[in-house]
C-alpha cells in the first residue's frame, strides 16, 4: 500500500492541501476559495448570498465534478424528447418554455461517488408575469392586479391583461415605460432561452451534489463588491469519456451503479425555474457583458476543470 503526504499549494486566488502518492499522483484536495460579487461568482437577493453559475464552475475547480448532458430527457407524462427541449408558443412562433436535464457525477466530501441529476422547466411566460407583477406593485400608473372582469374598456383597448390563475391576473399598460423595460427583458428570455435554461440546471445540479451543498452562502463587505469563503473537498477520478456516458446510460435507466466495487449515490431533482434563478441568471449575464467576457457556460465550464460532455 502506497504512502501518501500533504503538501499545500495555490490555486486561482487561495491555498489548498493536496494529497498525493509517494508517486506523486494527486488523490484528493481541500480548500478555501474566494467567491466575488463584483466577479459575478455571487449574487445577493433579499439579503442572501447565493452562488452563481459562475460562482459553482470555480469551486469546481476543487471539487472535480464532471458535467453531463443526456442526448435525452423524460418528461413527467412520461414522453421522451431531446434535450434541452424547447415548447414553441404556437401564435408567435418563439419558444415559451424550455426542459433540461444535466448530471453531476464525482466523490462527496467523505468520498463516496454521488451522481445528482436535475430536470428543469424554465418558463419564460411566468418570468413575465412576476416581473410585471412587480412593475405594477412599484408604479401605480404602469397597471394593476385585479379581475379580468374589471377591466374598463378604454383598458382593454390601451393595454394587455395576463392571467395568474382563473379570472385573477395583473393588467398593464403598454405605454408606460416600466412596462417597456418588462418587455425588453421578456424578449431577451426568449432569445436566450435554451442558454438560460441550460446554466439554471448546470447550477442546481451542482448546488444539489454534497461535494458543492452551498446555495446560499455568508456573504460580508460593501454592496455590489460582497465576497465569500467556501471550503470544498475534492477527489481526483480517472473517469474517460466512454466511462462517463456509461455511467450517465445506466442512471438514465435506474439500474445500480458500481465503480470499482463502490455503489454510487443517486439524488435526483426536478423542479421549476424560480425567479431568484432568474435573477442570479440575469445579474451573471450582466457581469459578462460589462466585463467584456460572452463566452457561454460550457467554454467557462470546460476551463474551470472536468468540463461538460454531452452524448
Amino acid at each position: 500500500m502506497s504512502n501518501e503526504l500533504a503538501v499545500i499549494t495555490s490555486l486561482g486566488d487561495g491555498n489548498v492541501f493536496v494529497k498525493k502518492t509517494d508517486g506523486g499522483q494527486i488523490r484528493s484536495v481541500k480548500g478555501r476559495m474566494a467567491l466575488s460579487e463584483k466577479q459575478g461568482e455571487i449574487a445577493v437577493i433579499q439579503d442572501k448570498g447565493m452562488v452563481t453559475a459562475k460562482g459553482f464552475n470555480k469551486l469546481n475547480q476543487i471539487a472535480g465534478l464532471s458535467i453531463v448532458t443526456p442526448e435525452k430527457l423524460t418528461l413527467p407524462e412520461g414522453h421522451t424528447v431531446v434535450n434541452p427541449y424547447p415548447i414553441i408558443d404556437p401564435e408567435s412562433g418563439t419558444i415559451s418554455k424550455v426542459w433540461v436535464k444535466k448530471l453531476a457525477i464525482g466523490f462527496s466530501p467523505i468520498g463516496n461517488l454521488v451522481i445528482t441529476s436535475a430536470t428543469l422547466l424554465y418558463d419564460v411566460n411566468m418570468y413575465f408575469i412576476q416581473d410585471l407583477t412587480n412593475k405594477v406593485k412599484y408604479n401605480k400608473d404602469a397597471g394593476r392586479v385585479c379581475m379580468e372582469a374589471m377591466l374598463t374598456e378604454e383598458e382593454k383597448r390601451s393595454g394587455g391583461f395576463y392571467k395568474i390563475q382563473g379570472p385573477l391576473g395583473v393588467y398593464v399598460d403598454f405605454t408606460h415605460k416600466e412596462i417597456l423595460k418588462a418587455v425588453d427583458t421578456f424578449i431577451n428570455k426568449k432569445q436566450f432561452a435554451e442558454r438560460n435554461a441550460q446554466t439554471i440546471c448546470e447550477r442546481l445540479v451542482m448546488s444539489k451534489h454534497p461535494a458543492l451543498a452551498y446555495p446560499y452562502v455568508e456573504v460580508s463587505g460593501p454592496e455590489k463588491n460582497r465576497v465569500a469563503a467556501v471550503t470544498v473537498v475534492g477527489y481526483v477520478n480517472e473517469f474517460d469519456r466512454k466511462q462517463l456516458l456509461e455511467i450517465s446510460a445506466q442512471a438514465e435507466r435506474g439500474e445500480e451503479i458500481k465503480v470499482n466495487g463502490q455503489r454510487a449515490e443517486i439524488i435526483e431533482t426536478t423542479a421549476e425555474a424560480t425567479t431568484e434563478d432568474m435573477i442570479i441568471d440575469q445579474e451573471e449575464d450582466e457581469f459578462s457583458v460589462s466585463s467584456g467576457n460572452q463566452g457561454d457556460l460550457f467554454s467557462r465550464a470546460a476551463s474551470a476543470g472536468e468540463g461538460e460532455v454531452k452524448f
